[in-house]
């Protein structure tokens, strides 16, 4: 999928991150005023300065690159990034702030859970940003961008230094990982497929599960996924996503005795989804169906490890 129009002055950018169609960012326009919504990693910003430059955008036109979290797939590029951008000042979660000024804990966080190789073939860098250029984003508050005001909301669950968007005007919600990941792939006659990123380290089910309903009382008609794309967002879906967040805590904790608790919990996962998305009828190949999974499910599993070892620290304090 290019880079899509999704009208209302939006458009998902394809950021190319590990594959074609898996992380977007979004650019939103209004009344010669310019966002940003995620970057994608520090190898995806040259698709974002061509999207700019296809739009005949000036670079001092971009006032804002709003991150929803600070997970590399979608913060990874705002560094470098705001490098061309002189104008632009950078939103983030006040748990997040910290490590984009100084990077070096991320850095070694994401090495950790992925690997050295992982981090300079699929992420590149990442680009300190300056801390005079960076606003707290915090509960409530409202950026201004042209005629339309995009409102910041604090939505644990994924992650504790996770906001949303809500653009009243398309009456959308810019999700990052909140509201789940919905590849296109596996759209059916019964809609779109969802189910939870429970990526490390701050997985908390409980807490996500509020998260969502207090998202839907806003009414959105649409949600705009980085995993991927815009799909209709209602009550239906948010209680899909809200049912797998639950199943994957329930798969965890049956396998949290296990010798090989990882890898169970990973091909575990994968054998609910595969039967999942038979009971939705995708008809994508399983074969097929099973390589686009996997390429969530190792970092899902290893999420759901580290919540049940919070858990078992809370339950033998």
């Amino acid at each position: 999928m290019p880079n899509k129009n999704l009208g209302f002055g939006i458009t998902c950018i394809d950021t190319e991150h590990i594959r074609k169609d898996m992380v977007a960012a979004y650019l939103i326009e209004d009344s010669g005023e310019v966002a940003f919504v995620d970057t994608g990693s520090h190898l995806s910003v040259p698709n974002l300065l061509d999207t700019l430059d296809q739009k005949n955008i000036a670079y001092s036109d971009v006032k804002y690159i709003i991150l929803t979290h600070i997970h590399l797939d979608h913060a990874g590029g705002a560094g470098q990034l705001l490098k061309s951008l002189p104008n632009a000042t950078v939103y983030v979660h006040e748990r997040g702030a910290r490590h984009l000024v100084n990077p070096k804990k991320l850095r070694e966080g994401v090495i950790g859970v992925y690997g050295e190789l992982f981090f300079k073939q699929f992420l590149g860098d990442l680009i300190p940003i300056p801390e005079d250029r960076i606003t707290i984003a915090s509960d409530g508050d409202e950026i201004k961008l042209g005629t339309r005001s995009l409102k910041i909301i604090d939505t644990p669950g994924h992650a504790r230094h996770h906001v949303c968007i809500w653009d009243e005007k398309s009456k959308g919600i810019f999700s990052g990982d909140t509201l789940g990941v919905s590849y296109r792939e596996f759209d059916s006659i019964n809609g779109e497929f969802i189910f939870p990123p429970t990526t490390p380290v701050q997985f908390e089910p409980v807490v996500w599960n509020e998260t969502i309903d207090n998202l839907l009382i806003l009414n959105p008609d649409r949600a705009y996924l980085t995993h991927y794309c815009m799909i209709p967002f209602n009550g239906h879906i948010a209680n899909k996503l809200k049912d797998e967040i639950n199943n994957f805590a329930s798969i965890a904790i049956k396998l949290a005795d296990s010798k090989n608790r990882h890898k169970d919990i990973t091909l575990a996962l994968l054998d609910h989804l595969l039967d999942a998305a038979n009971k939705h009828k995708v008809t994508l190949d399983k074969g097929a169906q099973s390589k686009l999974f996997k390429g969530d499910l190792g970092v899902c599993a290893r999420g759901l490890g580290v919540w049940l070892d919070q858990q078992e620290s809370l339950t033998n304090k």
